[in-house]
């Protein structure tokens, strides 16, 4: 799992353009100058903790710089492992570094690269069948990749993959996760419902 995010950490890091000197750092600095747009949203994202299918909930928000948007965001998880009383609440603190590696009108293909810090509450039960309930820090890394299609002018799909894992050991965190969906354009939506109320 490591050596995975390892390869997409290097993937966003080296150069892409054989024979050229342009790198995505080179993007990153250029992107910087420009004035950043506010941006807002949900995140949902499917996962596993113990094997079992879970859905990981979280708020965005952070300024896009157009090639390149730094954002924080709060998630939250919660399953209970089947045929078993134990249960898995995860409340994770966010910083991601989001990278685009294209985008136009109708297609945008990006990077996100994450971390930050947070905690899971354990319930378990032992070999006697005795409840056991323990709280631990953890640090999670992931990182993944998402393109998004539009078809209508406000309305398009999205989907994405990607791995994480938790530098701190026995929480139960490493997976890969994917996502997919409908997206809303809301910053075209609402500039049209501001120039037809004019």
């Amino acid at each position: 799992m490591r050596r995975i995010i390892l390869f997409f950490l290097i993937l966003f890091c080296n150069q892409i353009a054989i024979g050229q000197n342009w790198s995505p750092i080179d993007s990153i600095n250029l992107s910087l100058k420009n004035k950043p747009n506010i941006i807002l949203g949900m995140d949902k994202r499917n996962s596993y903790v113990v094997g079992m299918p879970v859905n990981v909930f979280g708020i965005r928000a952070g300024c896009d710089y157009g090639k390149l948007a730094l954002l924080g965001a709060f998630y939250s998880a919660s399953t209970q492992k089947e045929g078993t009383e134990n249960t898995y609440d995860f409340l994770i603190l966010g910083a991601i570094c989001e990278y685009h590696w294209y985008k136009t009108y109708r297609f945008h293909f990006h990077q996100t690269v994450q971390t930050g810090i947070g905690t899971v509450d354990i319930k378990e039960s032992n070999v006697k069948k005795e409840i056991q309930y323990t709280s631990k820090m953890i640090i999670p890394i992931e990182t993944g990749i998402t393109g998004n299609l539009r078809f209508l002018k406000y309305f398009g799909l999205t989907a994405g993959i990607g791995v994480r894992t938790s530098l701190t050991p026995n929480t139960y965190y490493t997976a890969p996760y994917y996502s997919y969906g409908i997206m809303v354009f809301t910053k075209d939506l609402l500039k049209d419902i501001r120039e037809f109320t004019k």
